[in-house]
């Protein structure tokens, strides 16, 4: 019954957003033609059919993207957030497929402007709709329409923390039945239905909509067998391993040749979608940031070269994405004899310059970086690279140290708009936010450090 409502409501969603892509589509032509008076479509081709078509083969397109950033899902237990990321990754993911498009087959540089309406409108009415749905769905839940029934085959250490987080959580619509174990737990609060040996009797008499198995390192000998007598009921299960509880909560499954593999993080940039979007935003805002700050940049090394002797361009070995060493490129804000020294920087370093205190102070020093973005060395937003030495110091001393490593360097990043750059500040803490960002990454979350990054180059008060 769950899985036909959920196509049900598949249908829907699908529906919706050809008509809202639709309907975007129309109100960027009408907006470019009747209150800018720019006609985005050739002249050959303007007609009532021109008009039609095109706003159903982007429709076509956004539904195509929707399904590959995983919009045609259960949303029941995620948060409204991550629809919304996910909603404007697809959107962002038409705009540069139609931008493409155009640029190739259309000579017509009015349809870019199109395109960054239609983009707008789009991703604006699509979460309103969104919004507007779940909060629809959550009042009926909380009536006791909707609901989806579970029972627990097991406790372990993730049942207490699962079951508080169902019970706080009453618009989710679940409801659990109670749990099978082989002996009653008085602390566990639900109903007790039984031992192992109960489940297929259980299921004879009352079908839940899910089981969770959840068995104690002491009850895995039991595993194969549940799982067969879900499978023999047709009773839809998922497995939460007792080590669950020690691990991130970022924990997915994918396959290895049709073999089950179960991966300890969640790194949404490993998907060849989000690397494709984070490139491509990396590339189009380093280069807007190179030709509007060029002036800076160019009066800045004038400045390094007439009040200190040596290169304007610092280069410096450091780790990068996989491991991989690169040479990265800063304003030099120190004195040459001090090159050698690798120890870190600290507030009003007396190893700087005058002027490179001052670059330090608004971040002028790492626009150089730009061109490692552009090279692909780096990406705008990331964990901070360190030089070799620093890594393999860090590895022996911090343990979760090299998962910064997953992915690409940045100019800025978690950890930084937090307050924590420089030799002063707390190395295990700077890896924590590093790791919070691998795991939830996400354009909008990019966006939210850059602006912070920013707020922060021009009012803060402290020079590293």
């Amino acid at each position: 019954m769950i899985k036909q409502n959920q196509n049900k409501l598949n249908a829907l969603h699908i529906v919706m957003d050809i008509t809202i892509s639709s309907l975007s589509s129309l109100y960027s032509y009408v907006i470019m033609r009747f209150l800018f008076y720019i006609d985005i479509l050739p002249a050959t081709s303007y007609s009532l059919r021109m008009v039609l078509f095109v706003p159903a083969v982007i429709a076509l397109i956004q539904v195509f993207c929707n399904r590959a950033c995983d919009l045609y899902r259960s949303y029941r237990s995620t948060a409204f957030i991550s629809e919304i990321q996910n909603i404007i990754k697809s959107g962002v993911a038409v705009y540069v497929i139609l931008a493409i498009a155009s640029a190739v087959f259309l000579e017509i540089e009015q349809f870019q402007f199109a395109l960054v309406f239609y983009f707008v409108l789009y991703c604006m009415l699509a979460i309103l709709y969104r919004f507007l749905l779940r909060s629809f769905l959550r009042f009926v839940r909380k009536k006791g329409y909707n609901k989806k029934y579970l029972v627990l085959i097991g406790i372990n250490n993730c049942t207490e923390n699962f079951i508080r987080k169902i019970e706080s959580s009453p618009d989710l619509g679940y409801e659990i039945a109670g749990y099978f174990d082989n002996a009653p737990h008085s602390q566990i609060g639900i109903p007790y239905l039984g031992n192992f040996k109960k489940v297929s009797k259980y299921f004879n008499a009352s079908l839940p909509d899910e089981a969770l198995i959840m068995l104690s390192d002491k009850s895995q000998p039991y595993m194969e067998h549940l799982i067969s007598i879900c499978e023999r009921w047709g009773v839809k299960f998922s497995i939460i391993p007792n080590m669950f509880s020690s691990f991130s909560s970022r924990i997915y499954i994918s396959s290895f040749d049709g073999i089950p593999v179960m991966s300890m993080r969640m790194v949404p940039l490993d998907k060849s979608l989000n690397k494709f979007i984070k490139r491509t935003f990396d590339i189009v805002v380093s280069v807007l940031m190179l030709v509007i700050l060029s002036p800076l940049m160019l009066v800045t090394a004038v400045i390094i070269k007439l009040t200190s002797p040596g290169k304007v361009i610092f280069k410096q070995k450091r780790v990068g994405l996989s491991q991989r060493p690169f040479t990265m490129y800063k304003f030099r804000s120190m004195r040459t004899d001090t090159e050698g020294d690798i120890s870190g920087t600290e507030k009003n370093d007396p190893r700087c310059t005058k002027f490179g205190l001052f670059i330090r102070r608004f971040s002028i020093d790492e626009l150089p970086q730009l061109i490692n973005v552009i090279k692909g060395d780096m990406s705008l937003v990331g964990p901070r690279p360190e030089i070799p030495y620093y890594v393999k110091e860090y590895r022996k001393s911090v343990p979760l140290y090299m998962v910064k490593h997953y992915v690409k360097p940045g100019i800025t990043g978690w950890a930084q708009v937090n307050d924590l750059r420089g030799n002063d500040t707390s190395i295990e803490q700077r890896i924590k936010y590093d790791i919070y960002y691998i795991e939830h990454w996400s354009v909008t979350f990019d966006i939210r450090i850059l602006l912070r990054t920013l707020i922060k180059a021009v009012f803060s008060k402290n020079a590293r």
